[in-house]
């Protein structure tokens, strides 16, 4: 009996031991990982909205799940889209690329009915915020909201049980409820300031808690703006980078200012329309020593199902500065960033 008790309290740590030993080949098939091929850079899902992070060596994308369903094709009016959670993909070399899976559904907000649309996650301190569209409730309409975690890759958790910014605070314009998508956040120091909308692009400080809006919210004059707006800064010029009206399609323009307040000056286009795509989507990262925008387009087939207007997918391609500080025009490729 107290051999046999012995073996009984031995085969837990053997257990363990055996557990904290793993082959390569079993850590490796434990990791969700995938080689970057070129442009779209993601191959087995539709992704959409892609959102840089860059933290410490690693370089985090955020994107939107879009997903197919069953009358899909003949839909319209926004029914066309179908955004069910965010994913997270990091990468510390921007070839191999780790993905996280889902860091959070639209109904992880509970004031939210669903309808998950483009978002960003940047750090302050030692917390990472998600800022999001949704579908509240109350009022209905699409609003911004904030959650926060302890890591890049979550989980992420509502940060105040509310919108940050829903419809009865912003004009409503020519988008009508569809006003408040699209979040951006730029950070530099103790300031920060948020920047959304569709139709109309507004622009309001943050307060230090990173969750409650600092003062009155203000709307940019921007020429063709439609929606996607994207916030950077290098050096002293500060970059506001949107989807605009392109021939039929949208495309991306910017627009740059000595500082936050403006004025804002209009540069024209920084990329055309997508392939196959109505819509596009703007992510600037500058990640060691290179400057990437990320975008997405419409041309995977995943699972027999083709791109369309809401079945898009993410590229990058390299990003380009002239001595004056003006982006240079991107062309998207097929080869992306591949050498």
């Amino acid at each position: 009996m107290k051999h046999s008790s012995c073996i009984l309290l031995l085969l837990p740590l053997l257990a363990a031991a055996c557990g904290g030993s793993k082959t390569t080949e079993e850590k490796t098939a434990d990791t969700k990982t995938f080689t970057y091929s070129g442009n779209p850079l993601v191959r087995d899902k539709f992704t959409a909205d892609p959102a840089p992070l860059v933290d410490g060596d690693r370089l985090y994308l955020y994107v939107g799940h879009d997903e197919y369903y069953p009358g899909q094709d003949s839909a319209s009016g926004g029914k066309e889209f179908n955004i069910t959670e965010w994913l997270c993909y990091s990468t510390d070399d921007m070839h191999t690329w780790t993905d996280h899976g889902p860091i959070m559904r639209p109904t992880d907000f509970k004031w939210a009915v669903g309808e998950a649309w483009a978002s960003q996650v940047v750090k302050k301190g030692d917390k990472y915020y998600f800022y999001t569209t949704v579908q509240g409730q109350d009022p209905l309409g699409k609003c911004v909201g904030v959650a926060v975690a302890d890591s890049p890759t979550g989980p992420f958790t509502d940060a105040i049980g509310r919108p940050l910014v829903s419809d009865d605070m912003t004009d409503n314009g020519p988008r009508g409820w569809w006003n408040d998508i699209d979040p951006t956040v730029l950070i530099e120091g103790d300031s920060a300031w948020l920047c959304w909308g569709n139709g109309t692009c507004f622009l309001a400080r943050l307060k230090p808690d990173m969750t409650s809006l600092d003062g009155e919210i203000s709307v940019l004059d921007l020429p063709g703006y439609v929606e996607g707006p994207w916030l950077h800064k290098r050096g002293d010029i500060y970059y506001l980078t949107y989807a605009a009206h392109g021939a039929g399609k949208e495309r991306i323009d910017y627009a740059t200012a000595p500082s936050m307040d403006g004025p804002w000056t209009p540069r024209g286009m920084l990329t055309d329309s997508a392939a196959n795509s109505f819509t596009i989507h703007p992510g600037i990262a500058e990640f060691k020593g290179k400057n990437y925008l990320f975008y997405h387009n419409a041309t995977l087939t995943v699972d027999g199902h083709s791109g369309a207007i809401g079945r898009r997918s993410v590229c990058v391609d390299t990003l380009g500065y002239a001595t004056d500080g003006l982006m240079l025009p991107v062309v998207q490729t097929e080869k992306g960033i591949l050498e």
